[in-house]
């Protein structure tokens, strides 16, 4: 079920969902505790069009920066600052929309772990 989401619900949804994009084992089953309740289509919407375009670099480089976990206020922040510069620019909301069905593909793996974890708390 579709919900308006808080800035703290927004907050605790990317934070968990950063995880993903860490140099580490990623624990699905603890990222799907952190935002069960929610609905999957929005985590799913918040994976590929804010969290991955943020975070993704960060496995698409040699060697990784980010392996013990992104901050969470500098995340949002960065997040916030993404989508209103889409908000703001034509250009960049075609961009954005390329981006994101190009991390969609290239994450696909990622999000069908979260959702059968997300199946087996529900």
């Amino acid at each position: 079920m579709k919900r308006e989401l808080s800035p703290d619900d927004l907050y605790k949804i990317r934070e968990a969902l950063s995880w993903i994009f860490v140099d580490t084992a990623v624990e699905f089953a603890y990222i799907a505790r952190q935002v069960e309740g929610y609905d999957p289509e929005q985590i799913k919407e918040i994976l590929y069009s804010e969290v991955a375009v943020v975070c993704a670099g960060n496995l698409e480089c040699v060697l990784p920066p980010i392996w013990t976990g992104f901050e969470p206020d500098s995340l949002n922040r960065d997040i916030e600052q993404m989508l209103l510069a889409n908000k703001n620019s034509w250009i960049r909301r075609q961009l954005h929309k390329l981006h994101t069905a190009r991390l969609r593909y290239s994450y696909r793996e990622a999000w069908e772990e979260l959702s059968a974890h997300l199946k087996q708390s529900n």
